[in-house]
């Protein structure tokens, strides 16, 4: 039997890991060898649904990270894919808060069958060093063990922020053995990065590449040493408490600190009752500390699909298909004042 390619597209809660696997699917010329398993933090997938639409075969896990709850359910989901379609490759859509570095793990332990191709992290550029400081060793995971990092949010991140270089920097110190593509994703074609040899010109419009002094290494090499220092600082940049706790135990996964709420919702809602309700989760803590929020709920005809970070909301207008679920992902959750903002009003 063929050796199967495994494609990894990590990265925090939010950093827009789906998105990018839509641009994978609409630059690929043929996609129908590629099966996708998507990985949710919550009882129902959002983003399965969404790339279900583009005709896309997806395996879902949900109700818990990879590596750790359902570490027995990934290992036999990928067998059960190997054995039903044989693909020529797997893109693995690991949970936001996971660890990068027990996904590879369980990959790896099927060497006559998987071979894993690349592995892309994608960190959010305006919100890099507030999640390095208040996550820690569970953010840096994903750093240690990627071989590329791509950037979203570039633009807003350059704007907002001016700090590219200081973040390339601090990359670099946690994995100098890995490429940095400093460039906005759009530009830049990601059938480049997944299938041909790289071209230092993909990577930085400065013509800065990895670091290292010469292209003789092999980047598909990563650091699997772990590191488990408590030293790293605490100090909290956004408005939400987000308090790391930092353990030298493995398998500790940031999993076993956030909590989500999944709610059916039909209750209709305007457009602007929608953004009050997001809004009031960068202002008001009494609802918990909540970094992520997704879904769609009843507009009308229409139903409004929304994503949330801290500082960032999106919401598109889509036709009604009666299924709309709201996820809430976050600390010290209030699951009755949510369920009031979203079914009560």
């Amino acid at each position: 039997m063929k050796i199967t390619k495994i494609n990894i597209i990590s990265g925090f809660l939010g950093c827009g890991k789906t998105t990018f696997i839509k641009k994978i699917i609409q630059e690929s010329s043929d996609f129908s060898k590629t099966v996708i398993i998507e990985n949710e933090f919550g009882e129902v997938s959002i983003d399965g649904e969404l790339l279900e639409i583009d005709g896309v075969s997806v395996k879902e896990i949900n109700a818990g990270c990879i590596c750790c709850s359902v570490a027995g359910d990934f290992s036999k989901s990928i067998l059960e894919i190997k054995k039903i379609f044989n693909p020529d490759e797997i893109i693995i859509e690991p949970s936001g808060v996971g660890k990068l570095s027990e996904i590879t793990k369980i990959c790896e332990e099927y060497h006559d069958k998987f071979e894993i191709n690349k592995i892309i992290t994608i960190l959010d550029l305006t919100k890099y060093f507030m999640y390095l400081t208040n996550f820690g060793e569970f953010y840096k995971d994903q750093i240690k063990n990627s071989n590329i990092i791509v950037f979203s949010r570039f633009t807003k991140g350059i704007e907002k922020e001016k700090h590219l270089e200081k973040v390339v920097l601090s990359i670099k110190e946690i994995n100098n053995n890995l490429n940095i593509i400093q460039k906005e994703w759009d530009d830049i074609n990601s059938i480049d990065i997944l299938k041909k040899r790289f071209d230092i010109n993909i990577f930085s419009q400065n013509h800065s590449h990895c670091g290292c002094s010469d292209n003789t290494h092999n980047h598909h090499e990563y650091d699997k040493n772990l590191e488990n220092s408590n030293n790293h600082p605490h100090d909290h940049n956004c408005n939400h408490n987000h308090n790391c706790e930092c353990h030298s135990d493995e398998h500790q996964h940031l999993d076993s600190k956030f909590s989500s709420i999944t709610l059916n919702v039909d209750r209709n809602f305007s457009e602007t009752d929608l953004h009050t309700v997001l809004n009031s989760f960068n202002k008001d803590t009494s609802t918990g500390n909540i970094i992520r929020a997704k879904g769609s709920v009843p507009s009308g005809n229409l139903k409004l699909q929304f994503d949330f970070v801290p500082e960032e909301i999106n919401i598109y207008e889509r036709s009604n298909d009666n299924k709309n679920y709201v996820v809430i992902i976050g600390e010290d959750l209030n699951k009755k004042l949510i369920e009031k903002l979203f079914l009560n009003g």
